[in-house]
């Protein structure tokens, strides 16, 4: 199993590269797990659809047309700990490579990438940073996971 995370922004926090290299040791007995970080660009606000369109493009040169792709969308599906699990385990379950979750920028995505998605997940009905919106993404993944495996890491 192969598990990619595409951030798009976010990065160069100690502690969020601390906490990520936590959970990529966490994650390594159940799939074979990288992130990848975009830079987003230098716009400003007032050129959002640019913005959009240079992030679009960016994406598009990391997702293989075989992905199976989750996005992370306020607009998406929310769904409990338990609900996801079973959602991951279910999209590994379908033998694609590699399940690519992404994390977009400031202004989110783009049609083009929300057509391509498998699934738009919901972090929550609240609008995160980016700083946060990893860290949860993160744990969560690995949430899911513990609880497929019956770890003792999830409480009900």
């Amino acid at each position: 199993m192969k598990l990619a995370f595409v951030f798009v922004g976010g990065g160069k926090e100690e502690w969020l590269e601390e906490l990520s290299s936590d959970y990529l040791a966490k994650l390594k007995p159940f799939a074979q797990t990288e992130i990848i970080r975009l830079k987003p660009t230098k716009l400003g606000r007032e050129s959002a659809e640019k913005k959009l369109a240079v992030e679009t493009a960016e994406l598009m040169k990391v997702l293989r047309k075989d992905d199976l792709l989750i996005l992370c969308d306020e607009r998406g599906e929310a769904v409990s700990s338990r609900k996801f699990s079973s959602k991951l385990v279910s999209f590994f379950e379908r033998g694609r490579p590699r399940v690519v979750i992404v994390i977009g920028g400031a202004f989110g995505f783009a049609d083009e990438i929300r057509k391509r998605a498998d699934w738009t997940w919901s972090l929550s009905t609240l609008v995160f940073n980016h700083h946060i919106a990893q860290a949860v993404v993160l744990e969560q993944v690995y949430r899911a996971f513990a609880i497929w495996r019956n770890l003792p890491y999830h409480n009900d």
